[in-house]
C-alpha cells in the first residue's frame, strides 16, 4: 500500500484541496485542544495540505504550502464561498492577511503548542505528521483566523 501511495504522490495523482475522495490514503485526524485541554476542533492531515474543522465536522479552513519565487510560504484559507486568504505563517509566527502578528506556534516530535501575542498558551494538538504545517494550521484555528 505504501509504494502505490508514494508513486501517486510523485506522479501528481492527488486531487485539488478539499476533494477528499481523490486521495488514495485517508488523512491523519488530529484533535485540537484548547488551553483547558478540551476538544475544540479537528485537523485532517493530508500529504499536501491540512484541513481544519470544528469538533462537529464543520469545515473552517485549510493551510497549505506554496512556492513563491523559490521560497516556501504557508497560507491559511477560510472554508467559505470565496475561499478567502486569511493569514500566513513563517518562523513560528502566525500573521493575519494585514500582516499583523496574531500569535506563535511551536512543535516537538509529538505535540504542537499555540500561544497568543502575549505568550499565553491557547491550546495544543498532537501533530505526528507534517508537524510545522500542522502546528501553523492549529494556530490559525485556535487564534481565530479560521
Amino acid at each position: 500500500m505504501v509504494l502505490p501511495a508514494l508513486l501517486a504522490v510523485l506522479l501528481g495523482a492527488w486531487g485539488p484541496a478539499g476533494a477528499e475522495e481523490h486521495y488514495l490514503i485517508p488523512p491523519m485526524e488530529v484533535t485540537i485542544l484548547d488551553a483547558a485541554e478540551q476538544e475544540t476542533g479537528k485537523a485532517l492531515v493530508y500529504p499536501s495540505f491540512i484541513e481544519l474543522k470544528t469538533s462537529e465536522g464543520e469545515p473552517r479552513g485549510a493551510i497549505g504550502v506554496v512556492m513563491v519565487q523559490g521560497k516556501v510560504q504557508l497560507f491559511l484559507v477560510r472554508s467559505d464561498e470565496e475561499r478567502r486568504f486569511v493569514g500566513w505563517a513563517e518562523n513560528f509566527r502566525l500573521y493575519n492577511s494585514e500582516d499583523q502578528l496574531v500569535g506563535y506556534y511551536f512543535w516537538t516530535p509529538i505535540w504542537c503548542y499555540v500561544y497568543d501575542p502575549g505568550m499565553k498558551k491557547v491550546g495544543q494538538a498532537q501533530c505526528l505528521a507534517y508537524q510545522g504545517v500542522c502546528a501553523a494550521g492549529v494556530a490559525g484555528y485556535l487564534l481565530g483566523l479560521l
